[in-house]
């Protein structure tokens, strides 16, 4: 009986972690739509869509995209790492 209680209670937050993926994921494309316009936007200021300087406009763009979410995964690592070495120690009540 009280095996039902427990999945039952758990089944609302199992369902809303999966909302929770789907948005990130729509989000994340969202960004990454106005990534690409921004990135157009600001490259065909230095030629052509087809030219030399316009590719190498994105490549600088998307490499410089790419670190700052390097970074970013970092900081996150570090601060999951910081919160897990909080659960380590042991507590006496």
């Amino acid at each position: 009986m009280r095996l039902h209680l427990v999945v039952l209670l758990l089944l609302p937050l199992a369902a809303s972690q999966g909302c929770a993926t789907q948005d990130r994921a729509a989000r994340a494309a969202e960004e990454a739509t106005l990534a690409d316009s921004d990135d157009d936007t600001a490259c065909q200021k230095r030629g052509a869509p087809d030219s030399e300087a316009y590719e190498a406009c994105r490549a600088q763009r998307a490499d410089a995209r790419a670190q700052a979410a390097a970074v970013q995964e970092q900081k996150r690592r570090d601060f999951d790492r910081t919160l897990g070495a909080g659960t380590d120690a042991q507590t006496n009540f």
